[in-house]
C-alpha cells in the first residue's frame, strides 16, 4: 500500500492505493499521525485507488476520526472507489464519505443492539486437575454442517474449486479461503480462516504473519472466496465452562472432545471455543495453494516446506484463542475429507482452526457467543492462525493444543448432503 500527503489549503489530503487491511493499518495510521502532528487537523483519505478495505482498515478510519474530533478538527474520504463507497455504507459509516472541502460529522458510530440470551441450567462435574460447568442453552439445539469448495490438496486451483460464501452472524466455519473481488485478486492470498458470530479472520497465504478480519455492521456481511470449508448453522444447545482447580492444570483439545460429546450426548458434535492458551501445536499455509503448478510437488518432502509453516514448539502461551472446531467419533462421518483422525485418539475425527488473540479474561458463568465474540474482537488485533494439527512423533513430538480455562459452545452435529452454495 502507498500514502501519498499533499497539502490543499488547510486540508491535508492523503491519497491511498492498494489494500487497507490489518498488514497495512498500523502504516495508514503512522502516515496519517504524521500530517496531523505537523498540526493539520483537517484531514481528508483520498481512496480513488484503494481497492480492498477491511474491517482492520475501518477501524483505522474509526480511530484517527474520533482522534480528529477530540481536536476539533476533521475527517473524511473523498473519490471514494466503489468498493470502498459500498463497503462504508453496509457498515452505517457512509458519515465517513464526502466532499474535499466539507468537514466530516464527529458523531460516533451507533451502538449494535445485542438480544437477552436465554436462561441457563447449570450443573457441575470434576475431571483432574479441571473443573466443567455445563450449561443447558436449548435442549433440541443442533448444527448442520454443509461442506464446500472443491479444492483437493496439493492440486493446481481450478475455477470451479472455488465459491464465494458469506458468514453473517448465524453461521460460523473453518477452511481455506480469501477476501476480495474475483478468483485472479485472491489467488495469490488463500489461506487458513474462522468465522464466528458475524466475526470472520483469515491468514493471508503470501507470507503475512498477521491475520486480516471482517467484522459484520449494518447490512456488511463478511464474504469470503473459499477453496475448502466446513460451514456450520444452526442453535447452541451448551455452553460448557472450565477452569483449573489445581496448579498447572490444563485441558488438552482431545478431552475437550470428549466433554463435548458427553454434554451433548452425541457422537459428532460442533463447537466454537474462547479460550486461555496453554500451548498451540499447529500448521499454517505460508504460500497460497492458487499458485500452485502443475510441474510443483507441494505435499511432497522437502517442497512442503515452501509451502506449509509447521510451529517448532508449543506456541503462544497464556494469549486467548478463538478456536471452532467440527469433531466426530460415528463411523458414518469416517468417509467426510474435512476431517483427520486424531493420533491421541483414533476413533475421533476432527478439524480446527484457531485465531489467536492478546489475553482478555472472561466473566464467569453464564456467557452470550455473539457479544462475547464482538468483544474480544473490539478491543483486540489478531496475532497469529493455526490449523491445528497432533504433533506425535515419539520422543520429539509437541504433542496437541491445550487450554487453561475458557467457554465453549457446543451442540450435536450432523453434515448436510447438500452442496454449498
Amino acid at each position: 500500500m502507498k500514502c501519498e500527503t499533499q497539502i490543499q489549503g488547510n486540508h491535508a489530503v492523503i491519497s491511498v492505493s492498494g489494500r487497507l487491511d490489518a498488514a497495512w493499518a498500523e502504516h495508514f495510521h503512522g502516515a496519517v499521525q504524521e500530517a496531523i502532528r505537523e498540526g493539520h487537523h483537517h484531514v481528508r483519505i483520498d481512496a480513488a485507488e484503494l481497492i480492498y478495505l477491511s474491517s482492520a482498515g475501518i477501524r483505522s478510519l474509526l480511530r484517527i476520526h474520533r482522534e480528529l474530533a477530540a481536536v476539533k478538527g476533521s475527517f473524511g474520504i473523498i473519490r471514494a472507489s466503489a468498493l470502498v463507497a459500498d463497503t462504508l455504507r453496509l457498515s452505517g459509516l457512509e458519515q465517513l464519505i464526502c466532499a474535499a472541502a466539507v468537514s466530516a460529522d464527529a458523531s460516533s458510530v451507533p451502538a449494535v443492539d445485542i438480544a437477552q440470551a436465554p436462561a441457563a441450567v447449570v450443573a457441575t462435574q470434576d475431571v483432574p486437575g479441571i473443573r466443567f460447568e455445563s450449561h443447558t442453552l436449548a435442549p433440541k439445539g443442533r448444527i448442520v454442517a454443509h461442506v464446500g469448495g472443491g479444492w483437493k490438496p496439493w492440486k493446481p486451483v481450478e475455477a470451479g474449486d472455488v465459491v464465494e460464501l458469506g458468514f453473517p452472524k448465524q453461521v460460523f466455519g473453518l477452511g481455506i479461503g480469501a477476501a476480495g473481488r474475483d478468483l485472479d485478486d485472491v489467488r495469490p492470498r488463500f489461506g487458513e480462516f474462522v468465522a464466528a458470530a458475524g466475526c470472520l479472520a483469515w491468514l493471508p497465504g503470501d507470507g503475512s504473519d498477521i491475520p486480516d478480519y471482517l467484522e459484520q455492521e449494518e447490512r456488511f456481511v463478511p464474504r469470503l472466496h473459499v477453496i475448502q470449508a466446513l460451514r456450520g448453522e444452526g442453535h447452541f444447545s451448551h455452553l460448557l465452562r472450565f477452569r483449573p482447580e489445581e496448579k498447572g492444570a490444563f485441558l488438552n483439545l482431545s478431552d475437550l472432545f470428549l466433554q463435548v460429546f458427553q454434554a451433548t450426548q452425541a457422537d459428532a458434535a460442533a463447537m466454537i471455543i474462547l479460550a486461555e492458551v496453554e500451548g498451540l501445536v499447529g500448521a499454517s499455509l505460508s504460500r497460497s495453494p492458487g499458485l500452485i503448478q502443475a510441474t510443483d510437488r507441494p505435499g511432497d518432502f522437502p517442497e512442503v516446506r515452501n509451502w506449509m509453516a509447521f510451529c517448532g514448539e508449543r506456541v503462544y502461551r497464556q494469549t486467548q484463542a478463538l478456536v471452532v472446531a467440527f469433531a466426530s467419533r460415528d463411523p458414518a462421518h469416517a468417509t467426510i475429507p474435512s476431517l483427520m483422525t486424531l493420533p491421541s485418539r483414533p476413533e475421533i475425527r476432527a478439524h480446527a482452526h484457531a485465531v489467536v488473540l492478546p489475553f482478555r479474561s472472561l466473566p464467569q458463568g453464564m456467557l452470550e457467543l455473539e457479544p462475547s465474540m464482538r468483544a474480544v474482537f473490539d478491543e483486540n488485533d489478531p496475532c497469529g492462525m493455526l490449523h491445528l494439527i497432533e504433533d506425535s512423533r515419539p520422543v520429539i513430538g509437541l504433542g496437541q493444543s491445550a487450554f487453561m480455562r475458557g467457554a465453549c459452545w457446543c451442540a450435536p452435529l450432523q453434515f448436510s448432503t447438500e452442496p454449498l452454495s
